[in-house]
Formats: C-alpha cells, structure tokens, sequence
C-alpha cells in the first residue's frame, strides 16, 4: 500500500504538541500533522529523518502529514489508520492464515453499544475483530500501549462481552515496522490494560500479531508474530 501521491523527506525538530511537528524539509521549517497521538518513544527524536505526504487543502491546517520516522536502519509507521486498511486489504484478499473460512466482512461495525473494526461473517455465526496498531518495539518486543488507553480497556471489555453470547472475538495487534519479533502488553505504561488483555485470553479471546515491511513510500503486512503476555 502506498502512503499517498507525493512524498517527501524532512528532518524533524520537535514536537510541539501531539498533534503536531516542527520539520524541515529543503531548508524550510514547516508543520506537519502527526496523525498518532501516543508518545512515540525513541522515535521522533530531533535530526531523525521523517518522511511526510504533502496534501494541501482549504481545510487543513497543515499541508504535511507525518508518517515515517527513520530509526537505525529501518523506517517506521506512525500513522495508526494504515494498520486497519492493511488489515481490510488482506481481508479481501483472504490472506490472513488466523482468518479464514469467512463469506464476507465489514468495516465499522456497530454492534450492540458496541462498535468493532471488522466482522466476518462465518456460516454458523460472526466474528468481531480489533485493530492495534503498535509503534513501540524495545529489542524486537512490541509493545502496547505507548501511552494509557481508555478506548482500548473499553474495546478488549466489549469483545470479552461478546465472546460470552458465543461469537469468535480477537484483538489483531499490526506493528508497522519490520524488527518486531514478538508483541506484548505495556505493564508499566498501562497496568489496567494488560490487566483486562490477559482476561480477555482466558475467557477466549484470541490474540493474534503481525509486523509490517516498510519502505520510504509503501506498507504491506509482513509475517506474522507471537502475542506472548
């Protein structure tokens, strides 16, 4: 999947808030949105090279978007969005090993008072899938989350909750860069999360990882990684 139709390079220099990078590209230091709100450690570090989609628009307060960070000798996504139109793409392609024998699937799904990322729809009944996207990988470990996480508490609650009405249920957790060799849960950044993650698997839910190979201007889903809590 190609990030977008005019990629450039840049420097980064620093982060004023969340949302939002100082860089410079060509000499000029301009702002760019930074479309992942966790804390990115180790990664936007001042000098690192980014790479950015320049998109400008009458709506937009910024003509860049953030989305690669150069660490070491690979490039890493930022842009959490990319994990769940990865995962839409195998869907069609029915190329997920883990997933397989569905007739159909679908995005956004409202369920309940619930609403899930995918449900697949098997003969006997469906199953409801979660994306987490994850950026933080300490010596080929990933972890998630980066940064507390009420919405992801409230989704791996609602997926225990359906998986007790008899539905198959599964977290899919993408790491969008290469060198994650296994994924876990983020105990010192978010203790209730890894708390309610490891419920989830004894009441059946399942647990699935996978690591991304990254360009500078394309993702794709590269092979898949042990959740190991």
């Amino acid at each position: 999947m190609r990030f977008g139709e005019k990629i450039v390079e840049g420097i980064f220099l620093e982060r004023p808030n969340r949302y939002l990078a100082r860089v410079e590209i060509n000499g000029e230091e301009v702002f760019a949105h930074v479309p992942d709100p966790g804390r990115l450690p180790g990664l936007l570090l001042e000098n690192r090279k980014v790479r950015l989609v320049h998109q400008p628009s009458e709506k937009r307060k910024t003509d860049y978007t953030l989305v690669l960070v150069r660490h070491g000798s690979i490039w890493v996504s930022v842009f959490p969005a990319f994990a769940n139109s990865l995962v839409s793409n195998a869907l069609t392609e029915r190329s997920l090993p883990f997933l397989n024998g569905y007739s159909n699937f679908a995005s956004e799904v409202k369920a309940g008072n619930s609403r899930f990322d995918f449900r697949l729809g098997f003969p006997r009944s469906s199953a409801y899938v979660e994306v987490k996207s994850v950026s933080l990988v300490e010596e080929g470990v990933g972890k998630f989350p980066d940064a507390p996480t009420k919405r992801g508490i409230k989704h791996v609650k609602e997926l225990i909750e359906f998986c007790g009405k008899g539905y198959r249920t599964a977290v899919l957790f993408v790491s969008q860069r290469k060198d994650t060799k296994s994924i876990t849960c983020n105990d010192e950044v978010d203790p209730e999360f890894g708390e309610w993650l490891r419920r989830a698997e004894g009441k059946g839910v399942e647990l699935y990882g996978i690591n991304c190979k990254v360009t500078p201007t394309t993702i794709s889903l590269n092979e898949e990684v042990e959740v190991n809590l």
